[in-house]
């Protein structure tokens, strides 16, 4: 039972119980119900949070996707529902360049109260993670299985700080291991949770692009660092720019105008008759097509 066939379980069975009282195979629905059992010991245990998709502290940006789990197992103190989360992610085979524009991106958010998602994997991943380590940005590293076991093994050291100023996320239990097919579908939860993307570096097929393409078809902002021709790691992100699926990625503050996140200091001086009041993110995309197109009709 996928999210989407449980989600219409629960739309028939607002009573959870009912469900597994009118299974056919009650010896099955008995295993599946030891396995949650397991589940809640080992995340009491583990002081980790479980996240029922109808709680207030599930993300809400996730919340309404027609694929988004029932559950989420979190541990950290990350506000999942902050008021600017963005993704960044790119190719395990990052370069220096890479590297450099990951820690630019991080730096230049320091006074904007954003908290920043990827997938915890080599490459640029963990480079964006370490950076907001270095720079106190929170930011939430969306596993590809449970939190007890950690891949790559090596990123293991930079758990305690991530969860000391954000989050780990993730679908599965946390004594699930990870297999090779929870990668791509991780992609989605690290899409939808965000407002936008960023894709730093990505090849011609890859994870990065997996998870441009959740965002796109969620209707959310991808935003593509262009880069050489002649660079394997940049002909993703080039191609995602020249069939519109991204937006050029120039800098923070273009970034951020293009969202329509100018400060609020900023934005008064601009529109004056605008309060400092936070914009949802239907509002902000509003505001932006009308920075870009001027006067438009409903």
């Amino acid at each position: 039972v996928g999210p989407v066939k449980a989600k219409k379980l629960v739309t028939l069975y607002p009573n959870l119980s009912d469900i597994f009282r009118l299974a056919t195979y009650c010896q099955v629905a008995a295993e599946v119900l030891n396995q949650a059992k397991k589940t809640y010991e080992v995340c009491q245990q583990d002081q980790v949070e479980i996240l029922y998709f109808e709680d207030a502290a599930y993300p809400q940006r996730l919340k309404h996707l027609y694929d988004s789990p029932l559950i989420l197992f979190k541990k950290g103190n990350a506000d999942l529902n902050a008021h600017r989360i963005v993704a960044v992610v790119g190719t395990r085979h990052a370069s220096d360049i890479g590297k450099k524009v990951t820690m630019d991106l991080v730096q230049s958010t320091q006074n904007d109260e954003v908290t920043l998602v990827s997938g915890f994997a080599r490459g640029i991943d963990i480079a964006l993670h370490k950076a907001c380590i270095q720079f106190r940005i929170p930011t939430i590293a969306v596993l590809a299985g449970g939190f007890r076991h950690l891949y790559p093994v090596e990123n293991s050291s930079y758990v305690k700080s991530i969860i000391e100023n954000g989050a780990l996320l993730s679908e599965y239990a946390p004594h699930i291991p990870p297999a090779s097919y929870y990668f791509p579908v991780r992609n989605r939860i690290i899409a939808g949770l965000s407002d936008a993307t960023v894709i730093v570096e990505a090849a011609e097929k890859g994870g990065a692009l997996i998870t441009a393409d959740y965002a796109f078809n969620y209707n959310r902002n991808v935003f593509a660092v262009p880069g050489s021709l002649n660079r394997p790691f940049s002909v993703g992100c080039n191609h995602l720019i020249r069939n519109n699926k991204a937006m050029i990625y120039t800098s923070w503050e273009d970034f951020m105008l293009e969202l329509n996140w100018q400060k609020a200091v900023d934005r008064l001086a601009l529109h004056p008759e605008l309060s400092q009041k936070l914009f949802t993110l239907n509002e902000s995309a509003i505001l932006s097509l009308l920075h870009r197109e001027g006067n438009l009709s409903f």
